[in-house]
């Protein structure tokens, strides 16, 4: 019957242990980081979007709607989460209306299609021969 009573005191005391650690956690480990992210997107952004890279790849992108345009960014969850956003895209000042992504033997290769401010529909290429986002070609698409 000792056992027992020193099995339950044991238990007891473990319970208090653990409650008392989780309390004493800092309040930033228990933060809300997609709140945070919404209390200071600013007012031009209309919408977020992330979409994933192909099967197998670390990275992924991120459109941001924006009242006048879209941006494009790319996202590695290999490299510190490295993100890199494409400016030759934000330069077109156009709006993107589709990315799909493949895996070829060279890296991923993302096909972005834009509409420019003049309603022109064009596709361009996103070239990541690499896993760093900074490192990589956005260019007209060849075909």
């Amino acid at each position: 019957m000792r056992k027992t009573h020193f099995g339950l005191r044991l238990y007891r005391v473990l319970s208090v242990a653990a409650l008392a650690a989780a309390l004493s956690l800092p309040l930033a480990a228990r933060a809300d980081p997609v709140k945070d992210l919404v209390q200071t997107l600013p007012e031009t952004v209309a919408a977020l979007s992330r979409i994933p890279g192909a099967e197998g790849s670390p990275l992924s992108f991120v459109v941001v709607r924006e009242s006048n345009a879209d941006r494009l960014f790319i996202v590695s969850s290999n490299t510190s989460a490295e993100t890199a956003e494409v400016a030759q895209a934000r330069a077109l000042s156009a709006r993107i209306t589709g990315l799909r992504s493949e895996m070829d033997s060279y890296g991923l290769v993302a096909f972005v299609d834009l509409q420019t401010p003049d309603g022109e529909e064009t596709t361009y290429e996103l070239f990541l021969e690499s896993e760093a986002p900074s490192d990589h070609t956005f260019q007209p698409a060849s075909n």
